[in-house]
This record gives structure tokens, C-alpha cells and sequence, in this order.
């Protein structure tokens, strides 16, 4: 296996955790399932917290601020109302834009195999700046999510923590939503 090669040649050892951001949730899975069983490696998926998980539904996060329910011949967790009615999600990210989650996240939410976090616009913007800046990778708004939650957890964690964020997508997509939600005003 892929990870298998990278222990051997990269740090020597697996990573202690890894991290990447869930709408849907199938390019998080793509990272997180080779280490579904291996329990060293601390699992963590990162939602578009919207304006807040505490705002009435202005977020997209489903597993933190949703209830189990059925879409599209799925049961997983949704944003509804008291009726079961699917709500419309809020988002700077259309990507993270989704009332629901994959079943897949929903198992391993359950069995507490792996922790979800919510992370509000407000957060991801600034760590769409601090990427930019530093690093001169103008990242895409969904993995901003995610780098927003390695900001919040890196300073905590011992120096050789090894964590592995998924850094998908490119940023151009979003640069003028971005610049609108920066109070740009840019006429395209």
C-alpha cells in the first residue's frame, strides 16, 4: 500500500493524525481509509461551520449540528427540521455545501473512529489568507476548512506530531468569493 512506502521512506513511522474536509465526504475518505484500522492514527473530519454550528442552520454540518435522518434512499446525518424536511445548507464553500454525509462518515461518527469538527467561514478565510501568504498556494475554500482546524490543533500538539491534511483543489475556483466576503469589490 501507498502509505506503506511513504513510512518506509518518508518520517519511518505513520502519521498521528490526519485530517481533511467533508460535504459530501468522498475525497476525505479517500484519505482516511487507509488507516481505518490501524487506531494510532487520529481520524478527524472538518465541516463548513457556516456562520456558526449554533446559528439556526447556517452552516453545512451535518454530523455536529445535524440529526440522523434519510436522502436520496440513504440514512445518515442531516440537516432537517422537526419534520424530517431537508435543509438547505450554508456556506463560503460550495463544495462543503451539502445537508447531509456520506454513510461512510456517519459509521465512523457513530463508532467514534473518527472526530468531526465544525469550522466557521470567518476561520477559513483566514486560513485561505495565511496559505496564500505564507506558502503562495492560493488553496480552494474546502481544504481551508481543514487547514483552519490543523491553526487551531498544531500549537497543542508535541513537535513531532506528524499530521497529514488533504490539500484538494485549487483555489482560482473561489478567488472572487473570497475577495466579495473580504470586501473586495471586483467586477468580473
Amino acid at each position: 500500500m501507498r502509505w506503506q512506502l511513504a513510512e518506509q521512506e518518508g518520517e519511518g513511522r505513520l502519521p498521528d493524525t490526519v485530517i481533511a474536509a467533508i460535504g459530501g465526504g468522498s475525497n476525505a475518505m479517500g484519505l482516511f481509509y487507509p488507516f481505518l484500522d490501524d487506531p494510532s492514527v487520529r481520524i478527524i473530519g472538518v465541516e463548513a461551520g457556516g456562520k456558526g454550528v449554533d446559528e439556526k442552520m447556517q452552516h453545512c454540518a451535518s454530523l455536529t449540528g445535524g440529526r440522523p435522518g434519510v436522502l436520496h434512499g440513504n440514512r445518515t446525518y442531516l440537516l432537517q427540521d422537526e419534520d424530517g424536511q431537508i435543509l438547505e445548507g450554508f456556506s463560503i464553500s460550495a463544495g462543503l455545501d451539502y445537508p447531509g454525509i456520506g454513510p461512510e462518515h456517519a459509521w465512523l461518527h457513530e463508532t467514534g473512529r473518527a472526530q468531526y469538527v465544525a469550522i466557521t467561514d470567518k476561520e477559513a478565510l483566514e486560513a485561505f489568507q495565511l496559505s496564500c501568504a505564507l506558502e503562495g498556494i492560493i488553496p480552494a475554500l474546502e481544504p481551508s476548512h481543514a487547514l483552519a482546524h490543523v491553526m487551531k490543533i498544531a500549537p497543542t500538539l508535541p513537535r513531532d506530531h506528524i499530521i497529514v491534511m488533504n490539500m484538494c483543489g485549487r483555489g482560482d475556483k473561489d478567488i472572487f468569493a473570497v475577495a466579495k466576503h473580504l470586501g473586495f469589490d471586483i467586477k468580473t
